[in-house]
């Protein structure tokens, strides 16, 4: 849980502070001198530090520079005042803090700033978790960037001489951070390699050259950013955390994409394909089919008697029954075969490189493990019945229209049958 420290005299605004930590889920703690803070910071897990200016035992000056001698160095700090004078600011700011709130903000300007806060957090959460390489071949940067993971609890990074290293190795990563000048492959070199490979990684260049020029060409071959030695560890960590924070966003966009995708082409109810795109797939498996001289064969499915197990245990237990027939459709057919509801009860099953006798075999084994299903539904039972056909030169829509009109003969045949052309 998000912890926040808050030293403030004021009860008013410990009760601000106190209903927007509740809001937000963090934990909130109260204290109003600069001891009691010291003691809490030494004992507990701390995120955010907001203070006033004046506290019981003096002001916040003295406060924020024992945090700054202090291994809680790395806690942000936010001052949290009434006095906006420009030279406190520069003397806090300064001092290493992040922001100065004025308590003329509304509650909600507050909570504003402490989802921000937070937000900035859960980076640094996520940043934990990705990949990091690092390569410069010297030994002394090494050891420094080592130092800062170590000092952020960073500790997934792997660290290489060369290019060469580097990329022998076959790892992947989801930041690079590369040395401009090495002795064997150059820094320049990697970052184009890692592009021209599809890499979307995060690669950040670190060099002591800062030659306007020399920065614009490696931002333009590929780097995302450029950070000259030697470097302040908070502003390299700042510098970082941006990147990462853009680089997590793409990725949370793709993902956001894959499910709509998904979700235009899927059956909400059963999760197979919906109608229009199993018959999409239809049409191009029949292209492929025509193409290659390769088999293919299609069954159309139907539950039998389903409107009277909506009509008898409604239409909830209905839908359990559909997803359960595309559950044991999905599960009884090859990771290269197609599964879609093609509407209300009735399932297409697409079967490539398939002969009707092949095709058989499946819709067999369909229809037998339909009748195990078992309901503690008082005398229900349940079965399904087929028509399937092997392509001859079919379009997509006579293709799909005999193999209903074998399901439908299936159904005068008695149910629970699979009819061959």
């Amino acid at each position: 849980m998000y912890s926040i420290l808050h030293l403030e005299t004021s009860s008013l605004y410990r009760k601000i502070l106190s209903d927007i930590s509740e809001e937000l889920n963090c934990k909130y703690i109260a204290v109003d001198s600069c001891e009691e803070a010291l003691k809490i910071v030494a004992t507990e897990n701390i995120d955010l530090i907001l203070t006033a200016m004046e506290l019981e035992d003096g002001n916040s000056i003295s406060f924020i520079k024992k945090i700054n001698e202090s291994e809680s160095t790395s806690i942000p700090i936010v001052v949290f005042t009434g006095n906006d004078s420009a030279e406190d600011r520069r003397i806090m700011f300064d001092l290493g803090i992040i922001d100065y709130i004025s308590k003329k903000s509304t509650p909600e300007e507050i909570k504003k700033s402490i989802i921000a806060y937070k937000s900035e957090d859960e980076i640094s959460q996520k940043l934990d978790k990705l990949k990091i390489a690092v390569c410069d071949d010297s030994s002394m940067d090494r050891f420094i960037l080592e130092r800062i993971f170590k000092m952020y609890s960073i500790k997934t990074a792997d660290f290489y001489e060369s290019g060469e290293e580097l990329f022998t190795s076959g790892k992947e990563y989801d930041i690079y951070i590369v040395d401009l000048i090495l002795r064997k492959m150059s820094g320049k070199s990697i970052i184009m390699k890692l592009r021209s490979s599809g890499s979307e990684s995060v690669i950040i260049t670190i060099s002591g050259i800062d030659h306007f020029k020399t920065v614009s060409n490696v931002l333009m071959i590929g780097a995302d950013d450029y950070i000259t030695k030697p470097f302040n560890n908070e502003l390299f960590m700042a510098r970082l955390k941006t990147n990462v924070r853009s680089y997590l966003l793409v990725k949370q966009l793709e993902r956001q994409s894959e499910e709509l995708k998904k979700m235009s082409v899927t059956d909400g109810l059963t999760q197979v394909y919906n109608h229009k795109f199993i018959l999409e797939r239809l049409d191009q498996e029949i292209h492929k089919t025509r193409r290659h001289a390769h088999k293919l064969s299609i069954i159309m499915f139907d539950i039998d008697h389903f409107k009277s197990v909506n009509d008898t245990y409604g239409h909830q237990f209905g839908d359990v029954i559909l997803r359960k027939v595309a559950e044991i459709l999905m599960n009884s057919v090859r990771d290269i075969d197609i599964v879609g509801r093609y509407g209300g009860e009735e399932f297409l099953v697409i079967l490539p490189e398939s002969s009707s006798e092949e095709a058989m075999v499946v819709a067999e084994r369909i229809r037998l493990r339909v009748l195990k299903v078992k309901s503690n539904k008082t005398e229900f039972s349940l079965s399904i019945s087929g028509g399937l056909v092997e392509f001859d030169n079919h379009t997509s829509a006579t293709f799909v229209k005999d193999a209903d009109m074998l399901l439908y003969k299936a159904k005068q045949n008695g149910r629970n049958r699979i009819e061959i052309m």
